[in-house]
């Protein structure tokens, strides 16, 4: 017999994680809410990509990071989506990344993660 184009019952990302939260009498739940953030904010990036030439978010943005590397639209787009989906996780304090210079400290109370 064939093996289908398609999966029918595949593990996703959610899925897997949930499953591992359920074999550890420790777990929080705290990861699986910071990878699910992670997940949401990929595929936000992931759709932009797909539309970029159609939203004219190829070339430069005009910038430069703090790795001396000139910034593209899309840098931005992800590091935007990245920033917001971590800090709407309620799971982190402090971010870094490469397009800013100092930390994204999240003051929050709201927001902050402990």
């Amino acid at each position: 017999m064939a093996k289908p184009v398609f999966e029918a019952d595949p593990i996703t990302l959610t899925r897997f994680l949930l499953s591992e939260q359920q074999k550890a009498a420790e777990a929080t739940g705290d990861f699986t809410i910071l990878m699910t953030s992670i997940q949401l904010a990929c595929k936000v990036i992931s759709t932009a990509v797909r539309k970029a030439g159609i939203s004219g978010l190829y070339g430069l943005e005009g910038t430069v990071n703090v790795q001396g590397e000139e910034v593209k639209k899309l840098d931005i787009i992800s590091h935007d989506n990245f920033v917001n989906a971590i800090r709407s996780s309620t799971k982190a304090c402090v971010l870094v990344s490469e397009e800013q210079e100092d930390p994204i400290i999240i003051t929050d109370e709201k927001l902050r993660g402990r």
